[in-house]
Parts: structure tokens; sequence; C-alpha cells
């Protein structure tokens, strides 16, 4: 067993199939194939079950998993350590980051990154699945780090530093009965109907939270995953939202709302994995991003 085979094992067992793995690889799928199947017999257990479209890891496969990643990460890690001193920081580094949210300027935090290291590569992957779906992918080794919305509390496994931010109150049309109120309480939009985030996404469970807390039942009329469209969709009279008020404060035809009996914000944080050393780059970054907060 050596380090190419624990690289393709972790590949198909990220990509699902040996073709894409092949294609990521940048190797012909016969010899993704024989790789697996010779640590596979160096190990002398199956690490996958194949069918004719997909591959699912066994339980040893699942075992070795974590092990291997942990295991690709400290060689990452030992070759960035090297070059930092010989000749700068260099490598890549997988970054999550949730999109059109700008209560932390996230890619000015990359320009000056890259200004100082351009000899990291960064590949940016958005959250299609909100906080939710990037704490999984730091967890599961596909991120590096992330930009997301968390308190360090709310996820005790990863490292999390507040970056930034922004209250949550209710936000409704021009024309609304309530727009020309100073603050409401939770009693007077009960009876409201909502736009949302999708589930998983941080806002959404914190008012979510709010509403179950009180025992109380809300109409929510569409659901979104862009910050901008929560706006929209608002202004065009599909309904009331909780939203931050920096997501709304420069939008014409909304009124942002207090509510005086909740406390609600929202944060911009970055986060690395606890269960993994980060690398040399992710370590930098997430330093540089809480010197500039």
């Amino acid at each position: 067993m050596d380090k190419r085979h624990l690289e393709v094992f972790v590949a198909v067992a990220r990509a699902g199939t040996f073709t894409r793995a092949a294609t990521e690889l940048h190797l012909v799928q016969s010899a993704v194939s024989a790789t697996v199947a010779a640590l596979e017999s160096d190990l002398d257990e199956r690490l996958f079950d194949r069918t004719t479209r997909r591959v699912r890891l066994t339980a040893a496969g699942q075992a070795l998993l974590p092990k291997a990643t942990a295991i690709l990460d400290a060689f990452q890690d030992a070759r960035e350590t090297v070059d930092a001193v010989t000749a700068g920081l260099s490598g890549s580094l997988r970054i999550g980051y949730m999109t059109n949210v700008t209560l932390f300027d996230v890619p000015c935090l990359l320009g000056r990154f890259y200004a100082d290291h351009p000899g990291v590569t960064m590949h940016l992957s958005p959250a299609a699945t909100g906080t939710a779906g990037l704490a999984e992918g730091l967890r599961g080794g596909d991120l590096d780090l992330a930009f997301l919305s968390a308190e360090p509390e709310d996820h005790p496994d990863l490292s999390v530093t507040v970056l930034a931010r922004s209250p949550m109150g209710l936000v409704v049309p021009a024309g609304h009965p309530l727009a020309g109120r100073a603050r409401v309480r939770f009693a007077d939009i009960v009876l409201e109907r909502f736009v949302e985030y999708r589930t998983g996404f941080a806002t959404r469970t914190l008012v979510d939270g709010e509403f179950r807390r009180r025992g109380l039942w809300r109409d929510i009329q569409i659901e979104t995953s862009d910050v901008n469209d929560a706006a929209a969709l608002v202004r065009n009279g599909l309904g009331v939202g909780i939203l931050p008020r920096y997501s709304v404060e420069r939008v014409i035809g909304l009124h942002w709302i207090p509510i005086e009996d909740a406390t609600l914000e929202t944060v911009v944080s970055v986060a690395t994995y606890r269960g993994r050393t980060p690398s040399a780059a992710a370590s930098r970054l997430a330093a540089l991003a809480t010197a500039t907060r």
C-alpha cells in the first residue's frame, strides 16, 4: 500500500464511479480499477461493492476512508511545510463559501491572500445546501476551509471564528400593513406567509428554532437558496421574511423592522475541521480572515 493507492481509493469513494474518478485523476479507467484491486489484495479485504452504475463502500472501505484521507492530508501538509520554507506557500486549497453573502468580503480576502501567496491554487465550492452542507464538506474532507454561518458552539467538531454579524428582523414590501411599524412582536407575524431559505441554511435553522421554541407554526409560501432572491421575492409580494438587515438595507421597496421580543443574528465565520490538521495554506487563510474582521 502506498500513497498512490490511497489517492485512487479516496477519489473513487468520493466520485462514486470508477469512470468519474478516472476523469478526475486524468487516468484511464483500467488503471484506476487495477490500483483499487491491488489495494484490496494488499489488505485482503473488499473495499467496494460494484454495480453496473455505481460503486459503494463496504464496511471495510468505510472504515478506511477517514484514515486514508488523514494520511493524504498529512502528506500534503508535509509537502506544503517544506515548500513554505524553501519556495513560499504552494499547493491547493478547497474553499466552501456562501454565494451573494456580502456581510464579509470573501473575494477581497482571497485577493489579498493570492497577492501574498500566488503559488496556492484555490478551488471555490458554493454552498448548494447551505451551512449544513459546508460543515459536512469539511468533515468529509471535500473542503479544507469554509466561510459559513455558524457560532463556535453550533459545531463543536469544527474550529469556528466569527468574522461579522448582522441582526435579523422582519422584512415586508412597501404597502404591507406592517410597513409603517417601528418594531413588531412575534404575535404580530404568526399569520403571515413567509419567504424562506431552504432547509440547511443557517438563517432558516435559526428562525425555525425560534418558532419551535414558542410552540408556533408558520406558513412558508416559497423557498430559495439565494440571498438576493429572498429579498426580491418579498419585494414582489410572495410573502414576508425574517432576513439579515445587511441583505436588504439597500433594496428599494422593502422595510426592515426589528422584532422586539426576539434576538436573532446572522454571522459569517471561517471554519476548519478539528479532526484533521489544516494545511499550511488553510491555516494562513484562516489567520488572514481573522485579522481582517
